[in-house]
């Protein structure tokens, strides 16, 4: 009974880990090869998602530092901004003076 139940155990385990040679050519360049999501062993579908996650934190951390880019060029653009500003009140109140 127990050699049944290894064989059994074998034969499902061997089904499972095997990658058909078109799965592999398929799969050039990828770490896993593309099957159906409910074949997957469940160990398997979370490291998948766990994999997914972590691209995705990554874009959205290229995102954020992006965006923080963005903000310190608008801050910098708005004190240029200031300074001019500041600088065409100056020759106005000068020009004011000028003409008194």
């Amino acid at each position: 009974m127990d050699s049944e139940l290894e064989e059994q155990l074998r034969v499902a385990f061997r089904d499972k880990l095997r990658l058909l040679p078109a799965e592999l050519h398929a799969a050039r360049g990828r770490t896993v090869p593309a099957r159906d999501p409910a074949t997957l062993l469940p160990s398997t579908r979370v490291l998948l998602k766990r994999r997914e996650v972590a691209e995705v934190e990554r874009q959205l951390q290229n995102q954020r530092q992006e965006f923080q880019q963005r903000m310190q060029r608008l801050a910098q653009r708005r004190q240029q901004l200031a300074r001019r500003e500041e600088q065409r009140r100056d020759a106005v109140l000068r020009f004011d003076s000028f003409l008194k």
